[in-house]
């Protein structure tokens, strides 16, 4: 309402480190933590009293609650994006989200993560092309010199790779390993959690690196957002 509708809602699971470790919940099915949230979001959006029993949220919660609706005026327009990386979660994104929050995501392997979002959407009489996507590079940097351009991103990637997530769960990690990139995720993981962080960094390939990135003269920048919008 303050926007005047220039507002969009962004959700996501985040992982068992966070939720475990700040939020103090167990990271437990996700996915249908997920799932419950957004159709009660979209119950508040189109006014609805919130009277729900799924298998991760109840409302009301106990006898003493009360189902009740927001107080903001309907407004079933507000747009949900959801950002995920597991097969199953962008299934659903695909199947109900109205947009994709992507990363660790490479033109050279899109389908590894665009294709359960088409076969979510597929399933459920959408298509992709319904479905507003965003895979924004994370850094542009314009030089002659790709790998010392890529140098100060080596220990922002082994971070990503080996700690943001569990050993178990590392949902950055597993979406690289999808995308061509196994062999070099396990042995950045592994160094990273034996506390070898330089090491680790050291191991990045420059390719991961110039791949999910801008960097580069004019001329390879160009080619390369060429090739985001090859992949769709």
């Amino acid at each position: 309402a303050i926007s005047k509708d220039r507002f969009i809602l962004g959700l996501g699971t985040s992982g068992p480190q966070i939720v475990d470790g700040l939020h103090g919940v167990p990271f437990t099915a996700p996915l249908s933590r997920l799932r419950e949230t957004v159709e009660i979001i979209r119950m508040a959006f189109n006014g609805e009293k919130l009277s729900y029993q799924g298998k991760i949220h109840t409302l009301p919660h106990s006898a003493d609650g009360k189902a009740i609706r927001l107080a903001t005026p309907p407004n079933k327009s507000i747009p949900i994006y959801v950002a995920a990386l597991g097969p199953r979660s962008l299934e659903f994104v695909g199947a109900e989200a109205d947009g994709w929050l992507g990363t660790s995501f490479t033109p050279e392997y899109a389908d590894a993560l665009l294709g359960p979002i088409k076969k979510g959407a597929e399933e459920s009489g959408r298509n992709i092309s319904d479905l507003d996507i965003h895979v924004g590079a994370a850094d542009v940097g314009f030089g002659e010199d790709p790998e010392a351009l890529a140098n100060p991103l080596r220990m922002g990637r082994a971070f990503t790779i080996g700690g943001m997530g569990s050993a178990k769960t590392n949902f950055y990690m597993q979406a690289y390993s999808r995308g061509g990139w196994k062999d070099d995720v396990n042995e950045v993981q592994r160094l990273w959690l034996e506390g070898k962080r330089e090491e680790a960094a050291a191991r990045v390939p420059t390719e991961m690196i110039l791949q999910t990135n801008l960097l580069g003269n004019d001329k390879a920048i160009a080619e390369r957002i060429q090739a985001y919008e090859n992949a769709g």
